[in-house]
């Protein structure tokens, strides 16, 4: 059977991982030429930029990989079935690289100058596939273990 539930939260981790990118976007681009003088904003780059990509890549690349397979695995021991829960990570996964796609395309629009930014719907969805993948293997790898663990142990 279908439960909702699973989906939901799928749907939740998409839009906390879009805002946490567009958080750290802010945090790089719009704080620095919207809010400082030109000199503080060196400062400001100088200092900051470092911890908050290295955060930021942490969160993506290790945190929401593994809060997805933590949350999978809690997920399918209880009383949802595998392909609910692997539905609601592939929903999220898809959550994701939308709004991730139009709040790049916005912030970028409005708050980034300069050659070389990715300014087209189409560039930000594609910059986003590999964060929204990383989000649905890690729901995969959560389900995979719960059945591996059924099987053998």
């Amino acid at each position: 059977m279908y439960h909702q539930k699973p989906v939901k939260i799928g749907a939740g981790i998409g839009v906390f991982g879009a805002l946490f990118l567009l958080l750290t976007t802010i945090l790089l681009f719009v704080v620095p030429q919207e809010l400082m003088s030109p000199t503080a904003s060196t400062a400001y780059i100088e200092t900051w930029s470092q911890p908050i990509m290295t955060v930021g890549g942490f969160v993506f690349s290790v945190g929401i990989p593994l809060a997805c397979a933590v949350i999978a695995y809690y997920l399918t021991t209880r009383e949802y079935t595998p392909g609910s829960v692997v539905m609601g990570f592939f929903i999220g996964g898809i959550v994701f690289t939308i709004g991730n796609a139009v709040l790049g395309v916005v912030v970028t629009n409005l708050f980034v100058s300069g050659s070389g930014v990715e300014r087209s719907l189409f560039g930000h969805i594609q910059n986003s596939l590999p964060h929204a993948m990383r989000l649905f293997v890690g729901g995969l790898i959560g389900v995979a273990s719960v059945l591996v663990v059924k099987e053998y142990c």
